[in-house]
């Protein structure tokens, strides 16, 4: 389902990551982001620019999908809103203005 949702996520191996994956902290990304944004911090900020580092990332060689759970401490709310945004077709900003405002 999520390849569905987010066909450029799929990069690098990551194509037979699902959801639940995500959700449980399952999918051997929870250091996707970790160099990103070292050289420079504000790059972090780039809500765009996160997602497309987060589709390009790879799963660590040593967790298997579906078996460890590692919590994906830097970038769970991007990931989230990635799959949020690409089921509903709206900017994840759109949305929480929607809920929220």
């Amino acid at each position: 389902m999520l390849l569905r949702l987010w066909p450029e996520f799929g990069s690098n191996g990551k194509d037979i990551i699902k959801v639940h994956h995500m959700l449980n902290h399952t999918s051997g990304l929870h250091n996707a982001l970790v160099e990103f944004g070292s050289e420079n911090p504000m790059e972090i900020a780039d809500w765009d620019e996160c997602l497309r580092q987060i589709a390009m990332s790879k799963p660590e060689p040593e967790t298997e999908l579906g078996q460890q759970q590692v919590y994906h401490y830097l970038f769970f709310g991007w990931l989230c809103g990635g799959i949020i945004e690409r089921a509903s077709g709206k900017k994840f900003q759109e949305i929480l203005e929607e809920a929220f405002i």
